[in-house]
């Protein structure tokens, strides 16, 4: 991976070993109510090409995998993409595809995506980037988003200076995707642990 800012590097190091000794509160196993909607409710999207940004151990690349998407993960901490390519190993016939890499999301074009995805997703990810790194992953989100291709993305909102994560807002969107992305809908509330939140819809713009 490329070299990292100092801040990002010991946050990603932090990672790291929270993986390695098993503290993993954000890794429940459970994929959120939103992706499901999006891909079993009434406005289901059709399965194509997903990038699950931040994969962690696979949760949400899996449950794609199993409704037909052919889904690529990236996770720069190593312990998780290790776990979830073991779970790959034993998790038989999918009627979709996974693949898991190690990589920086601020980075995608240093990494064999491919070809453009129809779904993109992001639980918790963005909003732990550092603002020096973002406009370097929104660029790659936008590279790699087919035309019409809808980003899914939950965060905490911005809870003031040094707080950790970042946090991230509708404003913060509109102003580092658009004018590739149109920010289609924000849905807030809060996680478990009362901690404002929210969640955002965008769709990729034609040109």
């Amino acid at each position: 991976m490329p070299n990292l800012p100092r801040t990002l590097s010991l946050a990603r190091l932090r990672f790291t070993w929270m993986y390695l000794r098993g503290r993993t509160p954000w890794d429940t196993g459970i994929s959120p109510p939103e992706l499901l909607a999006a891909v079993e409710g009434p406005a289901a999207l059709t399965p194509g090409r997903a990038l699950d940004l931040g994969c962690g151990t696979g949760t949400n690349s899996f449950y794609l995998a199993r409704h037909g998407w052919h889904v690529t993960g990236v996770d720069f901490a190593a312990p998780a993409i290790s776990r979830a390519r073991a779970r790959l190993q034993r998790a038989g016939k999918l009627s979709g595809s996974a693949r898991f890499l190690r990589g920086d999301v601020t980075a995608l074009n240093t990494l064999a995506l491919g070809e453009p995805f129809n779904l993109l997703f992001d639980l918790g990810c963005f909003h732990t980037l550092p603002a020096d790194r973002r406009a370097d992953y929104s660029a790659g989100v936008a590279r790699y988003a087919a035309p019409g291709a809808r980003y899914l993305l939950y965060g905490f909102l911005p809870a003031g200076a040094g707080a950790r994560p970042l946090g991230v807002s509708l404003d913060d969107l509109r102003q580092l995707f658009t004018p590739a992305f149109t920010v289609e809908r924000e849905v807030r509330g809060q996680d478990p642990h009362a901690r404002a939140s929210a969640w955002y819809w965008l769709r990729r713009n034609a040109t």
